[in-house]
């Protein structure tokens, strides 16, 4: 029950978006004998406020462990912009260029880790902007998600 706890008090505060209507991620990070699924998607946007609605949703092994909608400035999302710029300075940003392919899409993508936590990230041009992340859980356990479908 603690992984689930951990889980729900980290995702509120992760916001990544390309912003667009129907932008789509979906992750998932093998946990024991299963996986855990993680999806966000761009729902609406308001021109006005220029805010983005954003559900995250995740499961495991069937169960919903998180079902959130919030609303998010425009300032708070990755843009195709932002990546670039993220990629264009990975190595002055201590990060190395590693080249993927995600749903048979080639891209290059800033790796970043960090030796405090022992963690690694991946930013790329991809919706929400996020290739690879991992959560730290307790102990030398953490959850190691990877991007496996976008739209």
């Amino acid at each position: 029950m603690k992984f689930f706890l951990l889980l729900s008090l980290v995702f509120p505060t992760l916001s990544w978006a390309y912003p667009a209507m129907g932008d789509f991620v979906h992750y998932e990070a093998k946990y024991e004998d299963a996986y855990v699924k993680l999806e966000k998607t761009v729902l609406s946007h308001d021109p006005v406020e220029n805010t983005f609605e954003v559900r995250t949703f995740m499961t495991f092994k069937g169960n919903v462990l998180q079902n959130d909608i919030h609303v998010l400035p425009y300032s708070f999302l990755y843009t195709p912009e932002k990546v670039a710029s993220v990629i264009k300075s990975c190595e002055d940003r201590e990060g190395v260029i590693t080249e993927l392919v995600v749903q048979s899409t080639p891209m290059s993508v800033c790796e970043f880790y960090n030796e405090d936590s022992q963690l690694t990230n991946m930013i790329g041009p991809v919706p929400f902007g996020v290739v690879r992340f991992q959560v730290y859980l307790q102990g030398e356990e953490f959850l190691d998600f990877n991007l496996t479908s976008f739209n």
